[in-house]
């Protein structure tokens, strides 16, 4: 056989592949992208009339690949041990030309759209060209071939930028070699890599990235690509979930339009949705009262059967305290704790007991559970939304309502703690508006525990951020998370529950 592919691939190692991703990714993602990407390109190299020899990273464990791919151990080989991308390469396309091979194509492992119509134009190029490279969106190529070793090809300083491509073909045209190149392909680097191939939209931009998501302008700013890193629900179907939500609530007026569902893909395992970007301001707490109650209204307005896929929460009380014993258990089980922080938040979960947890839902609708400033798209002028569907329930509109109104809610992006006078007209807006008035009792016992709800998942957000097992996009959330773990502000949550009789 005349030819041969180098199959040029980093062994599949939690934490050692594509580290770029990571801060995006959470390392299991990563690890199954790594992992697809290898077998899918070496399903297409194994359907060409070539020898597919697979050069392995790190060279002391190339023998692993074999748990991954179906490849025979005489064609498995150790790449060198060098930091140099190109002297890699190099060696390894001398040490295959020398087998007597007389044309050689060297493929990477990260790529995305690899087939094998595409390596028989590489091959067939080689009638004519000396050299042929695969470029790369991102500047650099994915494939390099030859039909004699030319070391030429990989005569440049450095690698990962994005002019490889063009630096590399110049020194071989400047060497006297007739250099091809195929059409543009795709390796799947960075979070943008990602985007623009779910997406099909090469225009595709990050956004913004939260806990369990991330999110990315497509179709020319009009649309969001929101992918889903996780579940706060523990669900399997996350971003399916959200989607239904979504389209159930459509008629309220007051979410976005979605437009495609992918629950599971591919590349990543996890899904993604597409949805309609809404421009706005997030919403400010001493202006915008009004335009919330009115949002919040028309939301908890929307028929509820109309959405049969929403978790029920029946019996809301005891769900809620059994999260808060769930969520409080990380911190009370950590070695480096405060004990004075655990006394001051297991004082405050001792004061739920003075409510009856047992109470069945009543009046049910869909509440979003998460109503933050930054929940917000506020118009003055126009229309104004409610977005983040992460982890919306059928619920009672009172806890909907205490979220958004609790201090552990409004101190937490901004410093702002809502009075009784800015609570009365609330209220008063909300209930103008709403099928159902507000039950201040029942509103009164939400507000407290949402309180809980703050400052247990705080607790464990700490020690998930101390121990690592979280991704840490913001410094400034660890330190909110900080602060709300502190004495002094759990000392606020205290005397703030005292007065909730005279609030409500």
């Amino acid at each position: 056989m005349s030819k041969a592919v180098i199959y040029f691939v980093k062994l599949p190692i939690v934490g050692f592949n594509k580290t770029r991703l990571q801060g995006f990714l959470p390392k299991e993602d990563i690890h199954h992208l790594s992992k697809y990407l290898l077998s899918k390109t070496f399903k297409e190299l194994q359907l060409l009339d070539a020898e597919v020899l697979v050069f392995v990273t790190p060279s002391d464990r190339k023998d692993e690949i074999s748990e991954h791919l179906n490849v025979e151990k005489d064609k498995i080989f150790a790449q060198k041990e060098c930091d140099h991308l190109g002297e890699r390469m190099r060696v390894a396309m001398k040490e295959v030309f020398n087998m007597g091979y007389e044309k050689v194509a060297l493929v990477g492992c990260d790529l995305v759209d690899i087939t094998k119509e595409l390596l028989e134009d590489v091959f067939r190029q080689l009638e004519s060209y000396d050299v042929v490279f695969a470029p790369t969106a991102d500047g650099g190529y994915g494939i390099a071939a030859s039909r004699k070793f030319r070391p030429e090809m990989f005569a440049i300083d450095e690698y990962s930028h994005d002019q490889v491509f063009f630096q590399s073909k110049s020194v071989v045209e400047k060497a006297g070699l007739a250099c091809g190149e195929t059409k543009l392909i795709h390796d799947l680097d960075t979070r943008e890599d990602v985007a623009k191939y779910l997406a099909n939209d090469p225009s595709a931009s990050f956004l913004n990235q939260g806990e369990y998501n991330a999110n990315f302008l497509i179709d020319n700013g009009k649309k969001i690509l929101r992918i889903a890193l996780g579940s706060q629900m523990h669900l399997d179907n996350q971003i399916e979930y959200e989607f239904l939500a979504l389209r159930g609530l459509a008629s309220s007026g007051v979410v976005p339009k979605v437009y495609l569902c992918q629950a599971k893909t591919e590349i990543l395992g996890k899904g993604f949705l597409i949805e309609e970007y809404l421009p706005g301001r997030p919403l400010n707490y001493e202006k915008d009262l009004k335009i919330a109650a009115e949002l919040l209204a028309k939301v908890h307005n929307v028929d509820c059967e109309q959405i049969p896929s929403l978790i029920v929460a029946n019996h809301p009380f005891q769900v809620m305290y059994e999260e808060f014993l769930e969520m409080f258990n990380h911190y009370q089980n950590w070695p480096h704790k405060d004990l004075v922080v655990e006394a001051k938040i297991s004082s405050l979960m001792a004061s739920l007991a003075n409510y009856d947890r047992d109470q069945e839902l009543e009046n049910p609708c869909v509440i979003n559970t998460e109503l933050n400033s930054h929940n917000f798209i506020i118009n003055p002028e126009g229309k104004s939304y409610i977005i983040d569907w992460e982890k919306p329930l059928i619920g009672e509109k009172e806890q909907d309502l205490a979220h958004f109104l609790a201090p552990t809610t409004t101190l937490w992006r901004t410093d702002v703690a809502l009075d009784r006078n800015q609570i009365d007209q609330f209220i008063e807006t909300y209930n103008i508006k709403s099928n159902n008035p507000i039950k201040l009792e029942k509103l009164k016992q939400y507000l407290h525990f949402t309180c809980l709800r703050g400052i247990t998942w705080c607790s464990m957000a700490y020690v998930q951020y101390l121990e690592s097992s979280k991704v840490k996009n913001n410094d400034q959330t660890f330190e909110t998370i900080s602060k709300f773990i502190s004495v002094p502000f759990l000392e606020q949550i205290e005397n703030y529950i005292k007065m909730l009789g005279e609030i409500v």
